[in-house]
């Protein structure tokens, strides 16, 4: 009987205890969350609106700043001596990260002795005014690790430590501050582009406002633009920032070389207006980066050279670097001729018939229609090496000329005269020199026309006719 008693006994105890160490545990959880909660709330540094934030002011070494926001873009206060562009991305920037500020620690109350020790005693001031209220931080040094940076706010006297990749967001020189957009257009507002090396035009494009396409000066007026080079450009100028400013107000061109300059971009607008970019190799990164002066502003700025790789075009790399005689679907008749053989075509590609001689073609067989094909092409598909403007060269002896006879009934033909170096042959449309340059290595030899030519021949049961 006893030992039943000693074991319910022994069983209430046991029971009390866990009962008061539950109570105990959930007394202690709550409180370690009450805990937890509070440091939170202390180390939640701001909750603003990012939206709502329409004025920031900036104190440091350096200088005092003060940016306004006016019709959704941010300017310089009016009563501010400074009168540069202000770079959005950088103001849109330090709202977006002041809004939620979070600080990972804090030391405690501050005083003038751990001021001192971490740097705020003489801080970076920051202070963004949300409607009629102001949210100021003071940042002071970086860690010795340089993970975090010291931190102080407005209504609590207390010692942080916040992320530096959060910190750096709000540290702003005068330089990070200034738009370093390299021209003022939007796309549709970009009229000419021009380049120069060496005091002489490289290439000069203008946008037809009736077309909406980009040409060549008069005297290219036989060069078909490559439509991508253009808009891939201004895609480039209208989107490049700096990596770096460097300068204001540049009077001394020497500096950085711009005295002797790689190269000048000239950007027009549909307004009328133009601004030039002086572009120097300077430097020791030279190859990499690229110091480019806005003329009309001695703003300076450095530039990563594979964004502006188009400064080293010339014509060449601005046209279409083929020339399409006729599509063989819009061709009723062909016939070419070169030192080898000479021959002429009816054809209806679309029924996939052709005729030769009186000899039927069957492109409906796969394999002798992808020779004809191979054939057809290796001739009306000429492939521009270089371009020579200046030359004046006579239609005399082509080397090769093919004529077609497009669907319509009108006729087209284009003629290579040997340039004399070589393999060159100017190239002639209609009998009018194109300002372009091929090689006639295609005509002969392995792989050649002559010899897709020839076997077409052999698969059609013809004959070639060679001289």
């Amino acid at each position: 009987m006893k030992k039943g008693i000693i074991a319910v006994i022994s069983l209430v105890a046991a029971a009390a205890v866990s009962a008061g160490a539950f109570f105990y545990v959930q007394g202690s959880d709550k409180k370690d969350r009450e805990r937890k909660s509070k440091e939170l709330a202390e180390n939640q540094l701001f909750s603003l609106d990012s939206d709502a934030i329409g004025k920031i002011e900036i104190q440091s070494e350096e200088g005092s700043y003060t940016l306004v926001r006016e019709n959704d873009r941010w300017v310089n206060s009016p009563d501010s001596e400074n009168t540069f562009h202000v770079a959005q991305s950088k103001a849109q920037l330090i709202c977006t990260t002041i809004c939620d500020l979070e600080a990972d620690t804090n030391y405690g109350e501050a005083d003038k002795e751990s001021k001192e020790k971490y740097g705020l005693d003489e801080p970076y001031v920051l202070t963004v005014y949300d409607g009629g209220s102001s949210n100021t931080i003071y940042i002071g040094d970086a860690s010795p690790t340089g993970n975090y940076y010291y931190a102080m706010v407005d209504g609590k006297n207390k010692i942080y430590a916040v992320q530096s990749a959060e910190i750096t967001s709000l540290l702003t020189t005068r330089f990070d501050l200034i738009d370093s957009s390299i021209i003022p257009y939007k796309a549709e507002e970009i009229s000419g582009i021009s380049v120069k090396r060496g005091g002489k035009t490289a290439f000069e494009l203008s946008c037809d406002p009736a077309t909406g396409l980009w040409t060549l000066p008069d005297e290219y007026k036989m060069l078909t633009v490559n439509q991508t080079r253009p808009s891939t450009m201004i895609t480039v100028l209208t989107r490049l920032s700096a990596a770096q400013i460097v300068e204001e107000h540049l009077t001394d061109l020497s500096q950085y070389g711009f005295d002797d300059p790689y190269a000048e971009l000239t950007v027009s607008g549909t307004d009328g207006s133009s601004h030039t970019l002086v572009l120097s190799r300077y430097g020791r990164e030279a190859t990499k980066m690229t110091h480019v002066l806005v003329k009309d502003t001695g703003l300076v700025g450095l530039y990563y050279s594979s964004d502006l790789d188009f400064i080293e075009y010339d014509i060449y790399d601005i046209i279409m670097q083929n020339v399409e005689s006729a599509n063989m679907f819009n061709i009723s008749e062909f016939s070419f001729t070169c030192a080898e053989a000479e021959d002429t075509f009816t054809l209806d590609a679309t029924a996939g018939k052709a005729e030769c001689r009186g000899t039927a073609v069957d492109l409906t067989r796969a394999e002798i229609k992808n020779m004809f094909t191979t054939f057809y092409n290796t001739f009306s598909y000429i492939s521009i090496t270089k371009t020579d403007i200046d030359a004046a060269p006579a239609l005399t002896d082509p080397v090769l000329s093919a004529r077609y006879v497009l669907s319509s009934g009108e006729e087209s033909k284009v003629d290579l005269v040997a340039t004399g170096e070589g393999s060159d042959c100017y190239v002639f449309v209609n009998g009018k020199y194109t300002g372009t340059i091929t090689s006639s290595d295609f005509i002969s030899g392995n792989d050649s026309m002559m010899s897709a030519y020839k076997t077409l021949c052999e698969l059609a049961g013809l004959e070639p006719n060679l001289k």
